[in-house]
């Protein structure tokens, strides 16, 4: 289906979802997130991609966050767009429930997510990035949870996801303080998996993606699933969730082929099943 926000893209197992406002550095609306909803659901749902890049439109914003021309006209960046007067708390709340549920299904998605992050991704842009299972980044990239420049509290993800990414003290240090940082130093504290340059970073994740795609589907959705729910999880809770998954992978038809294929010495062919 056509988008209006977001372009969507499948070539061969592996999609790829921009977010093509670049006249507005990729800032968030409530219709790009509905269409980045829709576009992550698809490729969870469809056996054939096997992995998804998330970039921006342009040399200049992976995404800026939330659209401050809509938040300066007191709508919020997942507000309806009309002209009614300023929405009390409660609206705001529902209006960033719908930022939250664009959040949640980057983890929903079953198949491998990765950021290309092609500049500045700040605020609500930031936390989409952390979304993503890996992220990899131009020299161009920039990074900032910026909400408490303009006296915001970073509901978008940050403090649940910064932490789990380079440790409490350095989350709160880049909360507290709104600074934001280049690729270089990203890399240097964990947040992002590589740098390269500008006009390599596609190339760089699509090779990525199609070593993913090659991968055993079934095995890698059920080791993201592990990997997630162990954050919160006690070590024999994770066992007790690794044993069952490790008992559907051990009864799969990839892990059939994957042992053949190691014996005769092939690359295997996996199928998901």
């Amino acid at each position: 289906m056509p988008y209006d926000d977001i372009l969507f893209e499948v070539d061969g197992a592996v999609a790829t979802l921009t977010f093509n406002r670049p006249e507005a550095r990729n800032a968030m609306t409530a219709t790009l997130q509905a269409e980045t909803i829709d576009a992550l659901g698809r490729a969870h749902r469809d056996p054939s991609i096997r992995a998804v890049i998330v970039t921006g439109a342009g040399d200049m914003a992976f995404s800026a966050g939330g659209d401050l021309r809509q938040l300066a006209q007191g709508r919020g960046s997942a507000a309806p767009e009309t002209p009614d007067a300023a929405p009390g708390p409660f609206d705001r709340r529902l209006w960033l429930k719908q930022t939250q549920q664009m959040i949640l299904a980057f983890r929903a998605c079953e198949k491998p997510v990765l950021a290309a992050v092609n500049g500045a991704a700040v605020g609500g842009g930031c936390d989409i990035a952390l979304a993503c299972d890996l992220r990899f980044a131009s020299v161009n990239a920039r990074f900032g949870e910026v909400f408490a420049r303009i006296g915001l509290f970073p509901g978008t993800g940050g403090t649940y996801l910064l932490p789990r990414t380079v440790g409490v003290a350095k989350a709160l240090e880049l909360i507290w303080t709104g600074d934001v940082i280049d690729a270089a130093e990203a890399e240097r504290i964990g947040l992002v998996q590589r740098v390269v340059p500008h006009d390599e970073l596609l190339p760089t994740v699509r090779s990525f993606a199609d070593r993913l795609a090659d991968g055993p589907p079934l095995a890698l959705a059920l080791a993201k699933s592990a990997v997630y729910r162990g954050l919160d999880l006690d070590l024999a809770a994770a066992f007790d969730y690794a044993a069952t998954a490790e008992a559907i992978t051990l009864t799969s038809e990839d892990h059939v082929e994957g042992v053949r294929a190691f014996r005769e010495r092939r690359p295997p062919r996996f199928t998901g099943r």
